[in-house]
């Protein structure tokens, strides 16, 4: 059985809409993380394949104009300007340099041919960004082979490009530089560059997802709080004891209306089975009592009659006399069984000044206390209102106090206490008898059970059927409230019962 418990709670907590929201939150946090590594590494393939595309290009255009540059005559300089303008591509820009056979100073390197064209005056103004950049010495190590980039440089009318490859072309004059970029305006470059996650494609997405994201989130909040609105419904129902109120007319939402109908019905129907049953009850302590009372009259009229010498009959009509007293405690107690049942199907709810209540009960048992050689001592430090009704209170407080002064010796302290803590009201009452078993404690607010002596407050309304502290029970049970008992220290019992306090209108 120990292991079986949190099971339970977790099987019930898993079928509830908080662990729902919770996996669904999970999941929109998890899916995009993962989505998002998949969809970067495919982003990546596809930069690389781009500038794989843009270099390859560029190469090519070096193979083509390899021929022509490699030529000994003189004009080739002259030449290859036109010749370049032929591979001139929308969003590129391409730069052809020389450096003559034998130089080893980077510096020597000269523009030959750029497209689209540029002035010399601009040519002069990269030259110098190249040379303060460092670019000029990787021109000058592409001469080995061809040299792969990817970075963002100035160009001279302050605007930013994409470098994205130099190839090199080696002849017998010396080497020549084919420099490939593109313009960052360029919606390829643009694609190369901007971080993924600032793609347009990307936003949107993330936009969607969020949206989707809040709007399932805020639709699964709404049904809770339907839920706990409906909870609350219920209890104010239950505060008001149903009268007036109906879940119907309070529930707002609409797939909730069959279920607040039936929940109106069931109320109807305990409401209608509490008057029945007191009805009943009284109906029938009123025809047993009439016939009890009957054979009281004849008694007393036959003790007249039989001759005082006769104790054979007197002892006989003592006995007669004592089955009907215990006939009529039966009743009685048949009644408090019935009267109990019927406030647990339908309790009222009327506002009880617990702390006046118990005060006053406390100063009608000092009598009977004294009179037994018993201190009763009241501790009532708090106000506090509670909703059910004196009846009902009165009997759970009797049955207490009258328990605590039976099991009490003579000479000994009664203790009640009343205080609060937090939204409940707290009644303690301590006796310093015997205590109780473990036997006893647990089956202390059974109904029928009894382990209490004759008391001198018990005045036998109900003699001692084992009623007392089940009727506390179920009376602080139809109140929403909680009662236990337990071992004092260093002798007695104490018996606790708490009662949530009453909601301001």
């Amino acid at each position: 059985m120990s292991q079986g418990a949190p099971t339970s709670v977790f099987s019930r907590y898993s079928r509830s809409i908080a662990a729902k929201l919770v996996v669904v939150l999970i999941l929109f946090l998890v899916v995009p993380a993962v989505l998002y590594g998949r969809f970067q590494m495919a982003d990546q393939e596809r930069r690389a394949f781009m500038l794989e595309s843009v270099r390859s290009h560029g190469a090519a255009i070096a193979q083509a104009l390899a021929d022509d540059v490699g030529r000994p005559e003189a004009d080739v300089f002259a030449d290859v300007p036109a010749k370049l303008h032929l591979f001139e591509t929308p969003g590129m820009r391409l730069r052809l340099l020389f450096s003559p056979a034998g130089d080893e100073n980077v510096a020597d390197f000269f523009y030959v041919a750029t497209t689209p064209p540029s002035t010399s005056q601009q040519l002069e103004v990269e030259r110098r960004l190249f040379r303060e950049t460092g670019l000029l010495s990787d021109v000058w190590s592409s001469c080995s082979g061809m040299l792969e980039l990817s970075r963002v440089t100035p160009v001279p009318d302050g605007g930013r490009e994409l470098l994205v490859s130099i190839t090199p072309i080696r002849t017998a004059q010396g080497c020549w530089a084919l420099i490939a970029s593109l313009a960052l305006e360029d919606e390829v470059a643009a694609s190369l560059i901007e971080p993924y996650w600032q793609r347009p494609e990307v936003i949107a997405a993330v936009v969607i997802y969020v949206a989707m994201a809040s709007i399932l989130i805020v639709v699964l909040l709404d049904v809770r709080g339907a839920l706990r609105r409906f909870e609350r419904h219920a209890r104010r129902i239950a505060s008001a004891g149903g009268a007036g109120r109906s879940f119907r007319r309070l529930n707002k939402v609409p797939e909730l209306d069959g279920v607040a109908g039936e929940f109106d019905a069931m109320v109807q129907r305990l409401h209608d089975v509490a008057v029945d049953i007191r009805a009943s009850a009284e109906e029938q302590v009123h025809a047993l009592k009439t016939p009890i009372g009957t054979i009281a009259q004849s008694l007393e009229a036959l003790r007249r009659a039989v001759p005082p010498d006769n104790a054979r009959a007197h002892r006989m009509l003592g006995i007669i006399d004592q089955s009907r007293q215990r006939l009529s405690s039966l009743i009685v107690a048949g009644q408090r069984t019935t009267e109990a049942a019927a406030l647990l199907a339908s309790p009222p709810r009327d506002p009880v000044r617990i702390d006046v209540l118990l005060r006053d009960l406390c100063a009608d048992f000092e009598g009977p206390c004294e009179a037994r050689g018993i201190h009763l001592h009241a501790e009532i430090t708090a106000e506090a209102v509670v909703l059910g009704s004196d009846e009902m209170l009165e009997a759970v407080f009797e049955n207490v106090i009258e328990n605590a002064v039976g099991f009490s010796p003579k000479g000994a302290t009664v203790s009640v206490r009343l205080h609060r803590i937090g939204g409940d009201v707290r009644i303690v009452v301590r006796d310093v008898g015997p205590g109780a078993s473990e036997e006893v404690l647990g089956r202390l607010f059974d109904k029928g059970f009894t382990k209490r002596p004759a008391s001198a407050v018990d005045e036998g309304g109900g003699g001692h059927f084992g009623l007392g502290m089940w009727i506390v029970s179920r009376n602080i049970e139809a109140l929403n409230g909680s009662v236990s008992a337990r071992n004092a220290e260093p002798c007695g019992l104490e018996v606790t019962i708490s009662l949530p306090i009453a909601e301001k209108s």
